[in-house]
């Protein structure tokens, strides 16, 4: 193994320790020694990588931003789909990365609720996540509103913070079922028909 693939082990390792001690302690109760023996190396092997404990948390918010909400805006905002079936890609996507890695939900809303005691960097983290959310979800409305499917007078700020509130109540109120999988089955199709809903009053 090359030095840059040892290098890029290592620091997978110490991402995969942080991102479950994170999860079940909290960045605050986590120490940077319990993030190294975890990871099965020293502090010192760990200083090498990341020089503070906050630096591994922007590092992990990067990793979980790109694999979760940018990877769901890439696919939603290329496809040839209505505005109503893009805001469904959007929910079946997050609650696919939500299934598929429960730490990251954790640590995200964890650091969200954070954020204002936690550092700038992390804060500055947390908006970036929450910016392409927006983004995401403002394009599509607008894109809706210019095809028609949706009024000229439709209100599409109080849209965006509507499903981004929905997003992130939804996310956490399966995180606090401990992760039950009904619930995550019955909360996502909640979300789809309120989508449908909000979108269509009259349906």
């Amino acid at each position: 193994m090359g030095r840059r693939q040892s290098s890029e082990a290592s620091i997978e390792k110490i991402e995969l320790a942080a991102l479950r001690l994170f999860s079940d302690k909290g960045y605050s109760n986590t120490s940077l020694e319990e993030v190294a023996t975890s990871a099965g190396f020293t502090k010192g092997a760990v200083y090498y990588y990341f020089k503070t404990k906050e630096a591994v948390l922007v590092h992990l918010l990067k990793v979980i931003r790109a694999r979760s909400i940018e990877r769901t805006a890439e696919t939603v905002l290329v496809t040839d789909e209505t505005a109503v079936e893009k805001l469904v890609r959007f929910v079946n996507m997050q609650t696919k990365w939500g299934q598929e890695y429960p730490d990251d939900l954790a640590v995200i809303i964890l650091s969200s609720i954070q954020s204002m005691n936690i550092g700038a960097a992390i804060k500055e983290e947390v908006n970036k996540y929450y910016s392409v959310m927006q983004n995401m979800l403002e394009q599509i409305f607008k894109e809706g509103m210019k095809s028609g499917e949706l009024p000229r007078d439709f209100d599409v700020r109080s849209a965006v913070l509507t499903n981004m509130a929905r997003h992130d109540g939804n996310m956490l109120l399966w995180h606090r079922s401990g992760r039950d999988p009904v619930v995550g089955r019955v909360l996502a199709k909640a979300a789809k028909n309120s989508v449908l809903r909000f979108t269509n009053p009259g349906a």
